[in-house]
Parts: C-alpha cells; structure tokens; sequence
C-alpha cells in the first residue's frame, strides 16, 4: 500500500508570498513536489463567468458588501452552490494526489467565515498535512498590491477600460474582508511574518518544521469546526 504523500498548504492573502514561497519551496527540493493553488484555480479551472467578476457569480463566488447598508464600503465573498461544489472538488484534488503517495504543496486562501477551511480540514483527515500561515501587517500588503501596479496587467484592450477599472477596484475593497477572515484563524504549524523573513527565509523555516515532525494544526482545527 502506498504511503500517502505530505501536503503543506501556504495559507496567506494575496500579496503575502504565499505562490511565490511554494514556487521557490518547489525548486529547492529534491524530492518530488507537485505545486498547485489558488490562483491557478480561480484563473485557469474555475469557469470565470462563476467567479466574482463574472454575470452568473451568484451561483458560484460572489462579490458583495461587507456592510449591507453601506453598498460602496468593503466587499467580502459569499459562495453560492457551484462555489461550495468547486472548492469541495479542489480539496478532493489534493487529498487524492496524497493517496497517490505525492506530495503536493498548496498556496491557499482559508477563509474563516465561508466553508473553505473547515471544509478543507475535513477533506484531508487522516492525511499528513502542514499549515503554513504566511501573515506581514496589512500595511505592507497594501504597499505589495500597490507595487504590482494592477492596471498594468488587465488585459484592457480585451476587458475595455471601464471593465478592467471595476476589476481592479472589486479587488481593492476584498482585501481587507481578506485580511481579517484569513487571519481570524490562529491555528497554524507555523506563522511567519514575511516582511521580516525574505523568501529563502521562509522556506528553510518550513523545511525545518517539517523535519521537526508532522503537522497537528488540521488535527486541531477539525476539533474546533464541525464536520460540513
């Protein structure tokens, strides 16, 4: 019988360094590594009509005030039923490709108040799983997102400028709903602040904690959130 494979998921908002630290993690071992996340999801699988930029994202994940009575505040996700099917279908990838004895690193979103973490940890039970939560304040975060210099990469001659304008400020007013439902959760195998660690950093501390030992933060979290 085939031993399974160890998972890591690199939890953290975007511009944390979640994708760039598994992309480095992924190059510097020796062992086989297969590498997927979030981004590649939403972008390259996730039927972009569904997603929250897209008419039918009701159905699947959905943009919508923070604050009902304030429509031009902050935004947060909802997911409707294809939303809770596809991340329920996305933690299945994972856990199977662990079944297969392949170890897999995954950078992920693991939103608190939607049912992607307690769904993800029950999907990998009785796997080797170490959670990595990647959090710099969100003052640095915003100074990332800014530096990335969005509007530079919005396909506007595709989208239109008033499409690709809306994108990008839909996006502006997720992050803090972002900031705070990821780390809502404490629970973790190893929190790291990366504006005090660079990349490599990083990387060898996780390297460290895996040789450490196996992971019990989804051991941890499947008692705190009931079974979906």
């Amino acid at each position: 019988m085939t031993a399974p494979g160890q998972i890591i998921i690199i939890n953290g908002t975007s511009g944390s360094g979640k994708s760039t630290t598994a992309e480095l993690f992924q190059q510097r071992s020796d062992d086989y590594w297969l590498l997927y996340g979030i981004d590649h999801f939403l972008a390259g699988t996730q039927p972009a009509k569904f997603g929250h930029h897209g008419p039918r994202s009701r159905e699947g994940i959905h943009a919508e005030p923070a604050d009902p009575a304030n429509p031009d505040g902050p935004l947060r996700w909802s997911l409707g039923p294809k939303g809770v099917q596809a991340f329920a279908t996305l933690h299945e990838w994972i856990a199977s490709a662990s079944r297969q004895g392949c170890n897999i690193v995954f950078d992920h979103l693991l939103m608190t108040d939607t049912p992607v973490l307690a769904d993800c940890a029950w999907r990998l039970e009785g796997l080797p799983v170490l959670l990595v939560t990647l959090k710099p304040p969100f003052a640095v975060l915003e100074q990332r997102v800014a530096e990335r210099q969005m509007d530079k990469k919005m396909p506007v001659e595709l989208l239109g400028e008033d499409a690709a304008r809306k994108i990008i400020d839909r996006l502006t007013r997720l992050r803090p709903w972002f900031y705070q439902s990821i780390y809502a959760n404490d629970i973790a195998d190893l929190t790291i602040d990366t504006a005090a660690h660079d990349t490599g950093e990083v990387c060898a501390m996780i390297e460290a904690r895996l040789a450490a030992g196996p992971g019990t933060a989804f051991d941890r979290l499947r008692k705190k959130y009931p079974r979906p």
